[in-house]
């Protein structure tokens, strides 16, 4: 295992940053909050190297901080599905998944819910049909807070033999879940039998959706835009991906032929249970002239409010309008940025690419935030390339740093951070040529950094994943070595507590009514500790859990003060709310006596400097029996000469009260 290396610029940085924040403490005010960056924490190998490992299936985490990685190992000989669960910031012991099914277990993908619910599916052969095995779709779910899985259920009886069915599992933080697969039958029935092939090397295939509601599962059915029409033969390049939102709805997007042959990316919408209209999605010509050839690696990502976005790979071929593969962007509306009904059009997201036709460009990686800016990662002829767009999926910038891709044709991964930013990971390799992953982040000020991890005996590194926390957070995991000496390594990019808010009385209060209170900031690296920063000065940490805090009255003079709220995680990132203002008076109003009219009368003058005088609640005695009242400037004249005591009860308007006597000589 290898800790994570930083090169000299990006520790300047990092090192600035902490100072900032340090001063801050110290007593400097921040005018807005800055959230700290993020961390990338060292490697750590979770199963193996063994020769018993023999498959990788991903990684999932919800925003809680909870998740894991699922994997193949074999007992006595056959493949089960095993998980590594993380809990706390803590790796647990591996625990199987499928302990009541004997056969061998293929495709095992998983999913997060919040409180370390779980959610698994694979496949699994159950029966032979023409000397061929017969395969079915399998799911187990680990409920919040349980330890074991329970019992498998069957969520599709026949996936053909399992050829290219490379599931795709997406859950939403209230635990309902997507999974998109693809089956290639064994028999083709009399219909499917009669579909011509596009190509020689087609198959008939069925792209099918299911959905889990929290409770049970429900078959969506099949998607596919034209059942009558051959598709490509399965690979990991073309399988169909699916994403999902918190509320449940989400997209689906495919590979699929047109009648003229030429394969395209299409999607549909699904919300809950249902399954909207096909929508296309590639371009099908570029500068007036059609594009003929297939368009495959779809990636997508989805919005809270239903925005969709995706990205794809074009290929080029002879005759191709394109002047090399090219990465295509496009982007689905939400019902507040647009109508929703359609794609705003794909376009190519990067057209400085070198190299021409010969140019190699990898599977991408997208993501999409809340506030509709595009991340996009992907491999250009081994340079990784991290490109920033707008909320229209118009790109801004084109950044490559870091780590070269290295080894075969791998997807890289990718997570935005709310704040901004991101994390991006994919194969690369030391300058000695050890393989490990690369991962860079992107801090929200523009800086950033790049690590290496790598773990077990090291090894060539393969099915690299991601779990999204939703956060900016994420796990990064994969397998490193070859099968038969293959281990399971997994880092954790921990970001600092998402922004919050705070509260605290409005307008003049008294010191000893200067409570804040604020949100919990939302984090996947829990529990957090708090901190009320006053001007620029942090008191002490309020207690594990509270939520509000008392300023003492002892730090509070009258007058303007800031207030802040410092979050603080498990792995000592910060994030600094903005100040808001709270205004203190702690002194009653003041009162002023003057002679007037060569000492035959007085005038009397009542001022606050802070929340003002509560002029309804004054009332003057001048000593020689009048009195006076609701005013805050009063002018007396005493019918004889004499000494008087003059007795003023006040208020200002934060309820500070008094009483000031004095003693006046009038001639």
């Amino acid at each position: 295992m290898s800790a994570c290396a930083f090169s000299g610029n990006d520790l300047a940085r990092r090192r600035r940053a902490t100072l900032a924040l340090a001063l801050c403490l110290l007593g400097i005010a921040l005018a807005a909050a800055a959230p700290a960056g993020a961390v990338i924490l060292p490697a750590v190998t979770l199963d193996g190297p063994s020769e018993e490992i023999v498959g990788f299936g991903g990684a999932a985490m919800a925003e809680d901080g909870t998740g894991g990685v699922v994997y193949l190992e074999r007992v006595a000989g056959v493949p089960h599905v095993f998980v590594s669960r993380c809990v706390g910031g803590h790796w647990l012991a591996p625990i199987r998944v499928d302990t009541a099914e004997p056969y061998a277990a293929s495709w095992p993908r998983i999913g997060a819910a919040d409180d370390g619910e779980l959610i698994v599916v694979w496949v699994t052969p159950y029966a032979t049909e023409n000397e061929r095995p017969v395969d079915e779709l399998l799911a187990s779910t680990l409920g919040p807070s349980s330890s074991t899985f329970g019992p498998a259920i069957m969520l599709d009886g026949d996936v053909g033999d399992g050829t290219g069915t490379s599931p795709d599992l997406a859950v939403s933080r209230s635990g309902q879940a997507d999974l998109v697969y693809r089956v290639v039958p064994v028999t083709l029935s009399a219909e499917q039998q009669k579909i011509p092939l596009l190509r020689p090397t087609d198959v008939i295939e069925e792209v099918r959706v299911a959905h889990y509601n929290g409770q049970r599962w429900l078959d969506l059915g099949e998607i596919n835009r034209e059942p009558g029409i051959s598709m490509r033969p399965p690979t990991e390049a073309n399988a169909p991906k699916i994403a999902i939102g918190p509320t449940g709805n989400g997209i689906v997007a495919w590979q699929e032929p047109e009648i003229n042959g030429v394969a395209r990316i299409w999607a549909r919408r699904v919300f809950g249970t249902s399954l909207d209209y096909v929508l296309p999605v590639t371009a099908t010509s570029y500068d007036g002239a059609p594009i003929n050839d297939d368009a495959d690696a779809p990636s997508v990502a989805f919005t809270q409010l239903g925005q969709a976005v995706v990205a794809y790979r074009q290929t080029v071929g002879p005759g191709s309008p394109l002047p090399g593969p090219r990465i295509f962007v496009n982007t689905l509306p939400d019902g507040e940025a647009g109508s929703g009904a359609e794609f705003l059009g794909a376009s190519v997201a990067d057209s400085d690419v070198p190299g021409g036709d010969a140019a190699t460009v990898g599977p991408p990686s997208v993501d999409i935030d809340e506030n509709r800016e595009t991340r996009l990662l992907y491999d250009d002829d081994g340079t990784p390339r991290v490109l920033e767009g707008n909320d229209r999926g118009q790109f801004v910038s084109t950044l490559s740093l870091g780590p070269p891709f290295d080894g075969p044709e791998e997807a890289p991964v990718s997570v935005m951070d709310p704040a901004g930013g991101g994390v991006s990971a994919w194969p690369s390799a030391n300058a000695e040529g050890d393989p490990g992953v690369a991962v860079r982040e992107d801090f929200p000020d523009g800086a950033v950094q790049t690590g290496l991890v790598s773990g077990g005996a090291g090894g060539e590194v393969a099915e690299l994943a991601v779990g999204r926390s939703g956060l900016g957070d994420g796990l990064v995991a994969f397998r490193q070595g070859s099968l038969g000496n293959a281990a399971i390594v997994a880092t954790v990019v921990s970001a600092p507590p998402a922004t919050f808010p705070i509260e605290a009385p409005k307008g003049w209060i008294k010191p000893a009514q200067a409570t804040v209170s604020w949100a919990e900031a939302p984090s996947a690296n829990g529990p957090l500790s708090y901190q009320v920063v006053l001007d620029g000065h942090a008191l002490p940490p309020v207690p594990a859990g509270a939520l509000t805090m008392r300023i003492p009255a002892s730090e509070l003079g009258s007058g303007h003060h800031e207030v802040q709220v410092l979050a603080t995680d498990v792995d000592a990132q910060s994030t600094l709310t903005a100040p808001i203002t709270i205004d203190i008076d702690g002194e009653p109003p003041t009162v002023g006596i003057t002679h007037a009219d060569h000492d035959e009368a007085v005038v009397v003058r009542i001022k606050d400097a802070y929340s003002g005088v509560d002029a309804h609640a004054v009332s003057v005695s001048f000593g020689d029996g009048h009195h006076a009242s609701g005013r805050a400037r009063y002018t007396h004249r005493y019918a004889h000469p004499g000494v008087y005591e003059i007795v003023a009860h006040v208020r200002d308007l934060a309820g500070n009260a008094g009483t000031v006597r004095e003693l006046v000589s009038v001639r």
